[in-house]
């Protein structure tokens, strides 16, 4: 079989497995794993955050200039945030000035394989999601 056919034999299998496990689930309030597991994680700086930490540890100005975009005032409220579901550890070391620094907890680290599969599913469908958001910049 052929590294392609794998690929979509396993991507279509993925596929139904998702269908059954719903089919169990109704629907999708607050009581449903997934919603509770995406209300915590889904959303843009948390997700980047947790992607530029599984590098290793890093301080709060290497995060800044590694997330174009994200605020001193928003990278901290994340950090806290992730800091309370215990996602990520902070660090302070006794020197002058003092220097902190985030890494990922073991639970942190779980987050890996889901956003291996974003990223696989980013690269696997890179012309369409770049048509889909430059065409969304322009509505904006």
């Amino acid at each position: 079989m052929s590294a392609a056919t794998q690929a979509s034999a396993k991507k279509n299998e993925n596929f139904l497995k998702l269908q059954q496990t719903l089919m169990v689930k109704s629907t999708l309030d607050e009581s449903c794993i997934l919603n509770q597991a995406l209300t915590l994680i889904a959303n843009k700086w948390t997700l980047l955050i947790l992607v530029a930490l599984m590098q290793g540890t890093k301080r709060n100005s290497e995060l800044l200039r590694q997330i174009k975009g994200i605020s001193p005032k928003m990278l901290t409220q994340t950090l806290k945030t992730l800091m309370e579901y215990n996602m990520v550890k902070r660090s302070v070391y006794p020197e002058v000035p003092p220097r902190v620094e985030y890494e990922l907890t073991e639970f942190g680290e779980s987050t890996a394989d889901p956003l291996i599969a974003l990223l696989q599913w980013s690269i696997d469908w890179e012309n369409q999601i770049s048509n889909l958001y430059n065409a969304h910049l322009n509505f904006t």
